[in-house]
């Protein structure tokens, strides 16, 4: 059975082998990839990626939803977006998503992060949910404070991203502070 999670205007649901061609497309673009820290440096990092997201979804103690970001009725895939929940810690998880630039400035990364956080709060009973961006990455970071999410601190310079160190700024928004927004 294939999860499906409705937004407004668009479905995330599981990946599928047929998204490794999208995936490619998306890790191609260094402007998608600029702040993104995850690591899909070629065609096999790729597959490597979209087989876990095949894999963890057949799981039933399933921790991960990598999930592809589709349009409805044509089945476009815009992007993908995540749920992970915390290894050794499973109330908490992190949220994020990563959509090609025709999707940009259309609302649609606050569209997926409330749905995100619905899921989260609601069916999985999760106490915290958190979102990390890149310092750099002021959109990002504007998407997760419209989201209510509350700005927690940042790591500085952490990790050698491509082309400069990454500080990470964490967001963060636990289950009381979810219902009391309800």
């Amino acid at each position: 059975m294939v999860f499906s999670l409705p937004t407004e205007r668009l479905i995330l649901e599981d990946m599928n082998s047929q998204d490794i061609a999208d995936m490619q497309r998306l890790a191609r673009d260094r402007n998608v990839m600029r702040y993104v820290l995850i690591w899909l440096e070629n065609d096999e990092q790729v597959a490597g990626f979209v087989k876990h997201a095949i894999d963890e979804a057949a799981q039933a103690d399933r921790r991960d939803y990598e999930l592809a970001i589709r349009i409805p009725g044509t089945r476009e895939f815009a992007g993908f977006a995540m749920l992970e929940i915390e290894p050794g810690q499973p109330t908490t998880a992190e949220v994020g998503c990563i959509l090609l630039p025709d999707y940009w400035k259309n609302g649609y990364a606050s569209e997926i992060l409330r749905a995100l956080m619905v899921f989260g709060f609601e069916t999985l009973s999760l106490h915290r949910v958190y979102g990390k961006c890149d310092d750099l990455n002021v959109a990002s970071a504007h998407v997760l404070e419209k989201g209510g999410l509350r700005y927690e601190g940042t790591i500085r310079e952490h990790v050698w991203l491509r082309d400069h160190w990454r500080s990470s700024r964490y967001y963060g928004m636990l289950a009381g502070e979810y219902l009391a927004g309800q």
